[in-house]
């Protein structure tokens, strides 16, 4: 039971730092290509700049598939979250991540904003609903299943 509940500590710390190496250096693209990896703090950040939707790049490729990204990691971990606790648990872990790693990359050098929260969140929201397909997909041919073995 213990082993247990230290496996599923560790997948979830596992995916909270591989989402933080991502989201907290100060400069993705060079991470990416394995220019640079760095962490530059700044002392008092900007809070309005979480409100900015003006540099939204629907016509850039790297802005796309990095928002992408966003999206795919949260539907995987919650869709993990969701099957090692709750599902309750996993949608605050996902709120709580979406919201924090947003306001921390102020603190980095790099571009918290709200609409990257939404993104995370629509990632999040696709795994509850492609998990409640599943459970209804799942619960359907049981039934059927059942019915057949009836007969």
């Amino acid at each position: 039971m213990r082993g247990r509940v230290f496996m599923k500590f560790l997948t979830a710390l596992f995916l909270i730092i591989a989402f933080s190496l991502f989201s907290f250096t100060s400069d993705l693209l060079s991470l990416l290509t394995g220019d640079y990896i760095g962490l530059t703090i700044r002392r008092d950040p900007d809070f309005s700049d979480l409100f900015i939707y003006h540099d939204i790049a629907l016509h850039s490729k790297f802005y796309v598939i990095t928002k992408m990204g966003h999206a795919f990691f949260f539907l995987f971990f919650t869709m993990i979250m969701t099957y090692m606790y709750r599902m309750r648990t996993a949608i605050l872990w996902a709120v709580f991540l979406a919201a924090s790693s947003e306001i921390l990359q102020l603190y980095t050098m790099r571009s918290g904003r709200i609409v990257d929260m939404i993104y995370d969140l629509s990632g999040a929201l696709a795994g509850i609903i492609l998990i409640k397909l599943i459970s209804a997909y799942s619960k359907h041919v049981q039934i059927v299943e059942g019915n057949r073995q009836k007969m």
